[in-house]
């Protein structure tokens, strides 16, 4: 298979950094982190696990991807990309662990809008309503997981509509591969339009979340900034101090993936729909994606003082010791 050898170099250093950099942050929330982040030292250590969960089953999948005409397709480009029972569930997980990152994220922001803005209503993250939102995320994981392998999966209309766009450009068969993705509609030589309603529903969900999620970041989001400037005068220092920390952290947590997730894979979806044909380009998305999880934990450790003090006290003191050995042999 002739996968693009910068989509392949960021894979593996996606994952590199990922695995490392979310272990770290994983010990530093656990050993690190004041008591009065609440439990939004359980909200972040959640979001931490599933991080490098996502960098494994990134690897594990090193997705492709293509467009072609009216259709795009992600693909299990791995060793494991013949394999007919693993693959197809590989790359099923890798695209749910994609829409389940965005749940997380604006689960992240409902804390921390209810925290600022209506701390009367912090029982929904205490005990026994906390249970609430694993129960959602449990509940949309297991919706994606299902829309995606029976909406979106492989199925012989897409083999045929993509078998020599496949061939040409990765050298391969596509009815050996297992892949996910739509074929909204196809033109019949006469211009006649066959919508392939099966791929539109499949879509459909994807959309929903997606914009669901999305909506709901942008507007807690300035919620939470709004309230932050009119009480800034009325809370403690510390208070603010940690109050600004969290949302800077929270702001670039942001940023990243509108970056490395909305915008890529909103121009892979929608790009078919107009017949706008991206081809082997497509793997851009690929690339982004690969390095969201390795991103993510840098900017929490930097935006987040303790963590960074913490870090610079540690590089700061093996710099010391280092210099202090270098002298005692020069003596």
């Amino acid at each position: 298979m002739k996968i693009p050898l910068a989509t392949v170099a960021a894979e593996y250093v996606g994952f590199i950094v990922a695995f490392f950099a979310n272990i770290f942050l994983i010990f530093l929330i656990v050993t690190q982190t004041r008591q009065n982040f609440g439990a939004y030292k359980n909200l972040m250590l959640w979001f931490t696990v599933f991080s490098l969960w996502y960098s494994f089953i990134d690897i594990l999948t090193q997705p492709g991807m293509h467009s072609y005409k009216n259709s795009y397709i992600v693909f299990c480009a791995s060793w494991f990309k013949y394999h007919q029972l693993l693959a197809p569930i590989i790359i099923t997980s890798y695209c749910t662990s994609y829409g389940l990152t965005l749940v997380l994220l604006a689960i992240h922001f409902i804390y921390r809008f209810i925290a600022i803005s209506r701390p009367n209503q912090m029982y929904y993250f205490k005990y026994p309503r906390v249970f609430l939102w694993p129960t959602v995320f449990i509940t949309i994981a297991i919706f994606w997981w299902c829309n995606v392998y029976f909406f979106l999966g492989r199925n012989q209309v897409i083999d045929e509509y993509m078998q020599k766009s496949i061939e040409e450009n990765y050298e391969d068969d596509i009815r050996k591969l297992s892949y996910i993705g739509p074929l909204y509609f196809i033109i019949s030589p006469g211009g006649k339009i066959e919508i392939q309603w099966k791929s539109c529903v499949g879509m459909a969900n994807v959309y929903t979340i997606a914009a669901t999620t999305f909506v709901l970041i942008t507007t807690l989001g300035l919620g939470i900034y709004k309230k932050m400037q009119s009480v800034q005068s009325l809370i403690a220092p510390k208070t603010r101090e940690l109050q600004k920390q969290l949302f800077h952290s929270l702001i670039v947590q942001t940023i990243v993936p509108i970056i490395f997730m909305y915008t890529p894979t909103t121009i892979l979806f929608i790009a078919p729909i107009f017949g706008i044909e991206l081809g082997s380009m497509a793997n851009i998305t690929s690339i982004c994606l690969a390095l969201y999880p390795a991103l993510d934990p840098l900017v929490v450790m930097y935006f987040i003082r303790d963590y960074r003090k913490y870090i610079i006290k540690h590089i700061t003191f093996s710099n010391n010791v280092s210099s202090t050995r270098n002298v005692t042999h020069d003596k």
